[in-house]
């Protein structure tokens, strides 16, 4: 029996955001002081998704992380204009590429 909690929508959009803050998250921190600064706390999916992007975009990223943060940037962004029945299938998937990413830039090739 899985016993495991399921996130809740809220609590997605929270791990993907501290993922990003410009205190300490660990996407800015990769990108380096020349790259994107990142989300403030209470940042919006809005600005989460347009702060994925642009560090998709940022050219010392590495590529293998660039690309799965591509693919959170687009499902956040879909999740912005989604409807409620549809919302949470994107901002999982989000999530899902921004811990894909994660792994990617730690050097974590095992599933």
């Amino acid at each position: 029996m899985n016993t495991e909690k399921r996130l809740t929508t809220t609590e997605l959009v929270d791990e993907i955001r501290s993922s990003l803050t410009v205190a300490n998250g660990w996407i800015p921190a990769l990108s380096g002081p020349g790259g994107p600064t990142g989300v403030l706390e209470d940042a919006p999916l809005s600005e989460i998704a347009r702060s994925l992007g642009e560090f998709a975009s940022t050219p010392t990223m590495p590529s293998a992380v660039a690309q799965q943060l591509r693919r959170a940037a687009e499902s956040a962004a879909a999740a912005t204009s989604a409807d409620s029945a549809t919302v949470y299938g994107h901002l999982g998937a989000a999530y899902a590429y921004v811990l894909q990413a994660h792994r990617a830039a730690s050097g974590d090739t095992t599933n």
